[in-house]
């Protein structure tokens, strides 16, 4: 009988793009944007507000860092703020975007054969 490994096929570029960018990318994305939000939120004077933001940015996964990053941050310029919310969604959607259209798309003929 052979081995479980033996019938595994080799690992592909596209696992991999898919791995990085479906799976490990949006991780850390809300690690940088929830440590963003949470410094940010640590110089806050008011502890009503402070309170409710860090459940937002803590458990709203990647929009409530992003979203406290936009709205609320005050430490940050804007266009700072708008640099890294914007650069963090395009290095992580367009190339996502990008792989499913050369793959066919998710439900193309590619993915049904």
């Amino acid at each position: 009988m052979p081995s479980l490994f033996s019938l595994a096929q080799p690992v592909t570029a596209f696992q991999i793009w898919f791995v990085v960018y479906l799976y490990l990318l949006p991780f850390l994305l809300y690690a940088a944007w929830a440590s963003l939000a949470l410094l940010d939120l640590g110089e806050r004077a008011d502890s009503a507000s402070r309170a409710g933001w860090g459940a937002v940015v803590v458990l709203v996964p990647l929009l409530g860092g992003a979203w406290y990053l936009l709205a609320a941050a005050t430490t940050l310029r804007r266009s700072s703020r708008i640099a890294i919310v914007g650069a963090g969604l395009c290095v992580w959607l367009l190339p996502l975007a990008v792989g499913l259209w050369l793959a066919g798309g998710p439900l193309g003929p590619k993915a049904l054969s």
